[in-house]
């Protein structure tokens, strides 16, 4: 029986439940809590597309908020989680700590709860989202294609965010949408110059330059981060896979009650996928 089956059958109490957003679950009194909070700017976060009658391939649900609202809006969704039994994370390698055990068994505790609030708001919403349960850097070929494909704030934490766009671009039929937090928009100089030239530099620096900027060093903190990518290298990336128009979008969204500046790159296919070689 597939994990998800399992999850369905079983009921699963709230207080097993940890929801990485604030979600509006029916049944409880009031939204949930949750690291980020994505309510206000959901369209922009999902590069305001239309997913009408789409067939959705979603890279990392956590606790499902982006899962649901695609599938409110008329969406066929399908999304591609870590096992927990079968899979590990991309843990930053760190002489100083024991990354191999016990910050991985950590980590799969907590992954564990919030795939818990997956499960219990799809049951919440009587949802008929399905999830693969594999890492990106496996998914099978039997998974068909799909015509939207959504990666919003994984690939950062990939060691290699390239072979993650290239398994899920090259299933991806019509438009791929990715949202990440906006490099340098974090950087101590540039928090002291005037927000009207800031906005401007920053996109001026983001639409042109293809950067993936390494974070860990030696502070055992970057643990499950490794990299801030700008949208002009998912640009770049995503044309070497047939999505040769691409539109950059920038907006706020809210970690912990602050504001993030993100960015959302929609890609739109302009090579047919049958023409495509990517075998």
């Amino acid at each position: 029986m597939s994990e998800n089956n399992l999850n369905l059958k079983n009921h699963i109490p709230i207080e097993d439940c940890q929801f990485y957003t604030v979600q509006n679950v029916p049944g409880l009194n009031e939204p949930t809590k949750g690291e980020w909070d994505l309510r206000e700017n959901v369209d922009k976060y999902l590069g305001n597309t239309n997913f009408k009658g789409k067939d959705v391939l979603e890279l990392g649900p956590a606790s499902g908020f982006i899962t649901f609202e695609i599938e409110s809006r008329g969406a066929s969704v399908t999304s591609v989680e870590l096992s927990l039994q079968n899979d590990k994370w991309d843990i930053v390698p760190n002489c100083k700590i024991n990354w191999k055990n016990e910050e991985l068994y950590h980590r799969k505790n907590d992954l564990k709860y919030v795939q818990n609030a997956y499960w219990y708001t799809h049951n919440a919403l009587n949802s008929n989202a399905n999830v693969i349960y594999s890492h990106v850097n496996n998914i099978s070929e039997k998974i068909g294609l799909y015509d939207i494909s959504v990666m919003a704030s994984v690939l950062l934490h990939l060691q290699n965010p390239f072979i993650a766009l290239q398994n899920i671009l090259s299933k991806t039929k019509e438009k791929a949408i990715v949202t990440d937090i906006l490099p340098f928009s974090n950087s101590k100089i540039i928090k002291f110059i005037p927000n009207l030239i800031k906005n401007k530099l920053l996109k001026l620096i983001n639409n042109r330059m293809p950067i993936f900027y390494f974070l860990p060093n030696s502070n055992p903190g970057f643990i499950f981060e490794w990299w801030i990518i700008s949208p002009k290298s998912i640009v770049n990336i995503a044309k070497l896979f047939g999505f040769e128009k691409s539109e950059i979008t920038y907006h706020i969204q809210h970690r912990n009650g602050n504001p993030v500046q993100m960015y959302t790159v929609v890609c739109e296919r302009t090579i047919p996928i049958e023409d495509a070689y990517y075998k």
